[in-house]
């Protein structure tokens, strides 16, 4: 092993490949001596590996899970670390390793570097804070500055060491001396620091997952009345103030609990100070105008939640001068320089405001549409000056934030019409329409809602019009929206559909159904997504009322004609017709399915023999339609007896999927496909036109299949 790990970083440059020398230098130190050796003359190696351990503790593996919420494609990336950090050998470092290096045979020599380090190190006031980590260090590592504990009660007692009278083996202890006074003295400050940081990250995971209500057994909320007082202490208090401190988010955390949760249990002087806490976190970086804070995606900042709980304290009783700052905060949480705060103010009003105070909700609606023409405009106005004599983006927000803020205090500031005129096709108005449907989303029966998701979807229609035409004719002009904003767009129609009334979701559905014909691989996201939602938060009658829509308009869709061809359109769509969802591998039914399962199967029946549609009816079938076997049986046999059945079973899954159906009934409920004589035929058919497609498996089961019963 020695070798291999010699070789590697003797061959390589790579600090990816040194991490993974050190890691298994680790592991096992006495078959990797003289790699260790190498490693303890490069102190960068030791004390990035010692960061390395750092980072790998408890709080920070707790983070790092919450880090990975954010993106799902890394899932696998994230539990493949997790999984590598609770190996035993990752609890340790290069100091560990080098110390017990020092248990055999190559203590000299570790002694020996050691002292030649010290030898190389700068007279001790002339020294600074990195070189006394690195005495730290070498005071750590090095065997001699131990000493033997003389009292055995105070040796700990560790069960994977347990000693007996028989292997003569003792346990004992080493103590590590003190080190060099100025050494002292920095440990000394940073554990009293350490203490206080823990302290906090303490408070701010309590926080979290009391927030969220995860895990109330490990983060009991009851605990919240102990956690206030906690947060009010001083030590808790004294973060930057000028811009984020993660693990000082704890006490705004306890503070917008304490609102959302406990508002009647606490004493005045308690709810002051949650309101003042609240404020203050929200104009703390209420004016930091840049890209890069603006994209941050992380709710683990406590401005996120003030923003969301800001909105019903408008209704709790305040005096007039906190009613009146949080007002402001109000309209400062709205117009935030980061995106993400904005969103959750967007979540809190239309959560609570609309019944605190209506006209105040409108008002924050027609704030946000009134940005966004401002913006648009002054950004329009900058792209024709010379390019390098324009103002950046987030100078011109921030200009028109500021305005907003302002007139927002002005009973004749803001316009009651402007988010009926304001443009959300453009890029301002798209990300600005995203908040204000999360407003409107909240209140279904709305006629402004109504009238708001009905142009949503004539927009996202318009802007599928202006990608094809834009492929079609190459023109290099760039879409009016991103990606983001219109997925974001897409999710607040397709849950606002099945919350509004049935009329009114046929009316605004409309646009998206006409559709299908040109872009049936974008309708077929709405479709999905309608699925996802039906079986989060089932309206089962309206969710069929709206899949009836886009199955009729696929019946006569004009690709279908066309579907089996190679580059056909429409594949997604009839795959997203028939349930062809993200569904788990175990899955086998569908509540919503219940009373409903003839709309898939009279659709089935519809469309013409095609590979494509059977193919996509036995996905169906295999993932949530089992409750339809065996009688499905007997429809597939009629589609392929009225087509062709070896160019309607060419998909590559068409063979497979239709074997592991049979093979749960020809071997699990085989007297039940005997009993009756249309079921028994179509079964032998199907086994028949899969020998005739080389399955052996159907071959086997179609032989135990015609095998008589024995007689009883």
């Amino acid at each position: 092993m020695d070798t291999v790990l010699l070789h590697i970083l003797q061959s390589s440059s790579s600090a990816a490949l040194t991490a993974v020398v050190a890691s298994v230098a680790t592991a096992f130190p006495h078959a990797s001596g003289e790699t260790l050796l190498v490693l303890l003359r490069s102190p960068l190696c030791i004390l990035l590996d010692r960061h390395r351990l750092a980072s790998e503790s408890h709080v920070h593996s707790e983070m790092f899970g919450l880090m990975s919420r954010f993106d799902a494609e890394n899932q696998v990336y994230v539990e493949e670390r997790r999984d590598a950090n609770a190996r035993p050998h990752r609890h340790h470092d290069l100091e560990t390793a080098i110390t017990n290096l020092q248990l055999g045979p190559l203590a000299p020599r570790v002694h020996e570097i050691l002292d030649r380090h010290r030898e190389e190190m700068k007279a001790v006031e002339e020294q600074e804070k990195d070189d006394r980590l690195w005495r730290l260090a070498m005071h750590r590592m090095d065997l001699r500055q131990y000493t033997v504990a003389e009292d055995e009660a105070e040796a700990p007692v560790i069960p994977e060491f347990e000693t007996t009278s028989d292997d003569g083996r003792q346990l004992v202890r080493l103590d590590l001396k003190e080190p060099e006074p100025d050494v002292k003295e920095m440990m000394d400050q940073s554990a009293a620091h350490l203490q206080s940081v823990n302290a906090k990250l303490g408070l701010l995971m309590w926080g979290l997952k009391a927030f969220n209500r995860d895990e109330p057994m490990r983060y009991d909320p009851a605990l919240w009345r102990e956690k206030l007082r906690e947060a009010r202490t001083p030590s808790m208090l004294d973060g930057d103030s000028q811009g984020h401190n993660l693990h000082g988010g704890g006490p705004g955390f306890v503070a917008v609990i304490c609102v959302r949760d406990h508002w009647d249990e606490m004493s005045g002087d308690e709810r002051e100070w949650c309101v003042d806490v609240v404020c203050s976190e929200i104009q703390r970086q209420g004016d930091h105008w840049n890209q890069s804070a603006r994209i941050q995606r992380f709710d683990a900042y406590p401005d996120r939640p003030f923003a969301w709980v800001v909105p019903p304290l408008i209704g709790k009783p305040l005096s007039e001068v906190r009613r009146t700052r949080v007002c402001q905060m109000l309209v400062v949480a709205l117009t935030h320089p980061i995106d993400e705060v904005r969103q959750y103010a967007a979540s809190g009003i239309g959560g609570n405001l609309w019944e605190i105070d209506r006209e105040l909700t409108l008002r924050c609606i027609n704030a946000l549409a009134s940005e966004a023409t401002m913006v648009q405009q002054l950004v329009d106005a900058e792209s024709i000056r010379p390019f390098h004599g324009r103002r950046h983006v987030d100078e011109i927000e921030a200009e028109v934030a500021f305005t907003i803020r302002q007139r927002f205090r002005e009973s004749d500031g803001i316009s009651d019409e402007a988010h009926q005129t304001f443009d959300p096709t453009r890029w301002f108005g798209a990300e600005a329409n995203g908040r204000i449907l999360a407003i409107l989303g909240d209140v279904p029966t709305d006629a402004a809602a109504i009238a708001g998701f009905a142009r949503l979807a004539r927009t996202l229609v318009g802007w599928w019009d202006a990608d094809s035409s834009r492929r079609r004719w190459q023109h290099e002009r760039e879409p009016e929206r991103n990606n983001k904003t219109e997925v974001m767009l897409t999710d607040l129609l397709q849950n606002f559909l099945l919350r509004t009334t049935t009329v009114d979701a046929t009316t605004i559905v409309k646009p998206i159904v006409d559709a299908i014909d040109l872009h049936p691989n974008k309708v077929h996201w709405i479709l999905l997504g309608l699925i996802g939602i039906e079986d989060r938060q089932p309206n089962t009658t309206q969710f069929w009322l709206l899949w009836d829509l886009f199955a009729d308009r696929v019946r006569n869709a004009a690709w279908l004609a066309e579907i089996d061809d190679e580059h056909a359109s429409g594949g997604e769509m009839m795959s997203a017709i028939f349930l062809g969802s993200w569904w788990k591998e175990d899955a086998r039914h569908w509540r919503s399915l219940e009373g409903h399962a003839g709309h898939i199967h009279a659709l089935f029946e519809d469309l013409p023999p095609s590979s494509t549609v059977l193919d996509d009816y036995l996905r169906f079938l295999y993932h949530v339609g089992d409750q339809s076997l065996p009688d499905a049986f007997i429809r597939i046999a009629k589609r392929l007896q009225q087509g062709a059945p070896h160019q309607m079973m060419r998909k590559g899954n068409t063979v497979f999927l239709l074997e592991v159906l049979l093979q749960r009934h020809v071997y699990g409920r085989p007297l039940e496909l005997k009993r009756h004589c249309d079921l028994r035929e179509a079964v032998i058919f199907l086994l028949d036109r899969l020998v005739e497609n080389g399955s052996s498996a159907a071959f086997r089961m179609r032989d135990d299949f015609v095998t008589p019963l024995p007689v009883a």
